[in-house]
């Protein structure tokens, strides 16, 4: 009976370890961004800049909006998509979809918006990362 209790001890630590190791490999793995977007003044400013790895929402004033794009492919098999946004960006961010799967070969246009509120105090700068996960559906 303890020789049992051990096995079945080894085996639930080993699944553990498992779940573990996938999780820390796509972390390692993900598409990782910056963010940013700074606050002027005025009425309708919008400031773009032209970047390929970095979300760089440029010069917004309060009540204007502006928005990247990312384009995901699916690659040779059906896959997860999941999307984490971090920082005091995040709040800011709407993304057009997230937690989705995409069918092999797949491309999409993922569309990122920062809408800048008239709250927002001038000269601010929000600053972020967007993380996408791609997890293959091996199920």
């Amino acid at each position: 009976m303890e020789n049992k209790k051990h096995i079945l001890k080894k085996i639930v630590w080993g699944i553990v370890a498992l779940v573990i190791m996938v999780g820390v490999v796509q972390v390692l793995v993900a598409d990782k961004y910056q963010a940013q977007v700074a606050v002027v003044g005025g009425e309708g400013n919008v400031g773009l800049n032209p970047t390929v790895r970095k979300l760089d929402f440029g010069d917004l004033s309060g009540d204007a909006s502006a928005a990247r794009h990312i384009t995901l492919n699916a690659g040779g098999m059906d896959t997860y998509i999941f999307i984490w946004k971090f920082g005091s960006i995040a709040e800011l961010m709407k993304l057009s979809s997230n937690n989705f799967i995409m069918k092999k070969g797949d491309k999409k246009e993922l569309e990122l918006s920062v809408y800048m509120p008239l709250s927002a105090p001038v000269g601010e700068k929000y600053t972020g990362q967007v993380w996408i996960f791609k997890v293959p559906k091996v199920w």
